[in-house]
Parts: structure tokens; sequence; C-alpha cells
């Protein structure tokens, strides 16, 4: 019995120095494990899979597997008309749209910072178009815009001239613009009207007890405490408006004429209307280094590595 009690009691506390050393030395790994596979799974290795179908030729059509090629895809991406349209497309469209948001979503911001009756309704209100999936948003512009549409039944009441919206090259254009600029100004106002409420107020009150008027309490004081807010929402609006697809997608289709053509749009008939992997895989790599780059350059013009002391002082 006494042996039995000891070789217990051994045993005990041998279990303990081991969960002391599991607690102490792999507990870690229990908790950041978990998130790191995750991440290799969704991210890592999906990214390592897009470079080398990049790489490669990858045709569904002929069921065949990928055969490396090396740069091919990447030559004839620039040499290819079709894609060089979607660029220029892509980039006007998202610059259009992102400037606007920007103006509206800071405007309505600084209406709305300073206490409104009814502010408190208003505000709610802005933010529902942001809660509506793009395709539906599209759908509905789509019959909106239509040439037999509500604005052209209106115009016509006005005795106006009818505007063949999504006809025209110009008019598709500023259509998804318009459609963009519905749906994600409130993401915009939203970023905005957070870092205007995060302005100490002690900083207000003494800069227009110092007389300041309205333009220099927002150009001497706001804007430089909500620069590195506008800023992060303005890179986060231009990667998301680079990869625009949706609502081109059900307003226009590209149309007319190729005109609101976009690089996602082309990847996705290349890709799976024409079955050439391997080139859509180089073209969503181009577009993945122009976001990276279009992010680079915000950063740089907007100095936003002092502005957090991220770099040296």
């Amino acid at each position: 019995m006494t042996r039995l009690l000891l070789f217990y009691k051994r045993t005990q506390s041998a279990i303990g120095r081991i969960w002391t050393y599991l607690a102490e030395r792999k507990a870690p790994w229990f908790f950041v494990g978990p998130p790191i596979l995750i991440l290799f799974v969704l991210i890592i290795y999906p990214t390592i899979y897009l470079y080398r179908l990049a790489l490669s030729r990858y045709d569904m059509a002929f069921m065949m597997d990928p055969e490396f090629i090396g740069l091919r895809n990447f030559v004839k991406m620039f040499t290819d008309a079709s894609f060089l349209t979607a660029v220029k497309n892509t980039f006007y469209l998202s610059l259009g749209a992102v400037i606007v948001e920007f103006m509206l979503g800071l405007g309505l911001a600084l209406l709305l910072y300073e206490p409104l009756r009814g502010s408190f309704l208003v505000k709610p209100i802005i933010i529902i178009p942001m809660m509506i999936p793009p395709v539906v948003v599209g759908l509905n512009f789509r019959l909106i815009l239509d040439a037999f549409g509500p604005i052209n039944g209106l115009l016509q009441l006005l005795h106006l001239p009818v505007i063949d919206w999504l006809g025209v090259p110009f008019n598709a254009r500023m259509s998804v613009i318009m459609a963009d600029v519905w749906q994600w100004s409130p993401f915009i106002f939203i970023i905005v009207l957070a870092a205007l409420n995060a302005i100490p107020t002690q900083l207000l009150d003494a800069a227009r007890v110092d007389g300041a008027s309205a333009w220099q309490l927002f150009r001497h004081v706001i804007w430089p405490m909500i620069i590195p807010s506008v800023a992060v929402a303005i890179t986060f609006r231009f990667v998301d408006a680079l990869k625009l697809f949706d609502i081109v997608y059900m307003l226009t289709y590209g149309g007319p004429a190729d005109a609101t053509e976009v690089i996602s749009l082309y990847v996705y008939r290349t890709a799976f209307r024409f079955g050439q992997l391997g080139y859509a895989s180089a073209m969503g790599v181009v577009l993945m280094l122009f976001s990276i780059v279009v992010v680079w350059g915000i950063l740089r013009v907007m100095n936003l590595e002092k502005r957090l002391e991220w770099g040296e002082k």
C-alpha cells in the first residue's frame, strides 16, 4: 500500500511538471497556431499558387496541366490592347470615384460634426448604402438609369431632353462613378467623423478664443489632426476601387465599346469565359503590385511616417 501511494505521488508530480512545461513553453502555440494555419490556407498558399499560375500556361479549354512559360504572360499583357484599355478605365473610374467620395464624405462629416437638431437620425440613414451588396446597387442603378427608368421619366415631365445613361461611353463612366459614390461615400464619412470626434475640444476652443475663422480653424487645427485618418480612408477606398467588379458587372458589363471595362472584369472574362487561368493570374499579380504602389504613394504624399512617428525623427 505504501509503495502504491508513493508511486501515485511520483506520478502526480511528473504529470504536474509536464503540464507546467507545456503551459510555459508550448501553450502560446495553442493560441498562435490556429491563426497561422488559417492565414496560410487562406492567404499565403493562394498567393504562392497565383504566382505559380502567372508564370505558366494553363488553358482550361484544353484541359491541360500548368506549363511553365516564364514571363510570356506578362509580355503578352503589355501588348494586349484590351488589357491596357482596362487599366486606363480602372484608373480613371477609381480616381474619379475616390475624389468625389472624399469630398462628399468630408463635407458631410464636417456638417454633422456640429450639434444639429436631428443629426442622430441623419447619421444612421447616411450609412445605409454601405450595407447594401454592390450587386444589388448595380442592378438598382441599371433600372433607375434605364431609357424608360424613373430619371428619364422625370426629365420628360420637366420637358428636358432624355439622357442615354448607359449607351454613351462618357455617360456610362459617370453612371459607374455615381453608383460607387452613392454606396461608399458613407465609408469616408464614418472614418472622418470619428477622427473629428477624437480632436480635443480644448484645441478648438483655444483657436476660437484667439479669433480663428472657420477656414483657419479647419486649415491649421482640424485638417492636420485628421490627416492620418483621411489617409487610411483614402487608401482603403482606392485599393478597393481598383478591384471594382460588382457594380460594373451589373450596370454596364464593361460597355459600351469597352468604355467601362475594368481589370477585375477582364480578369474574370479571361479566366472563366476563355479559360486562360495563367494569363488571368498574371493580370491579378499586376493588379496586386499596382495596389501596393498606390498604398506606398499615398503614404509618401501624406507623409504619414513622420506624422505617426513610424520613421526616424
